[in-house]
């Protein structure tokens, strides 16, 4: 899950400082925040639940 969050981040950071070179609309620049917010809920989750198995790890 945390690898696939940091690929999530680093492709939305890709798109993005693309879309900010193009004369694109606002709304790509916003689906890319809603990647990047997406993927850190992800990696954070990912980091939890990491620490509770750890915690309860018989």
């Amino acid at each position: 899950m945390n690898d696939t969050a940091c690929r999530a981040v680093a492709q939305a950071g890709t798109v993005a400082a693309t879309a900010s070179l193009d004369s694109e609309q606002p709304w790509p620049l916003l689906l890319v925040a809603g990647w990047l917010t997406t993927a850190t809920d992800c990696a954070l989750t990912a980091g939890l639940l990491a620490e509770l198995e750890a915690e309860f790890a018989v």
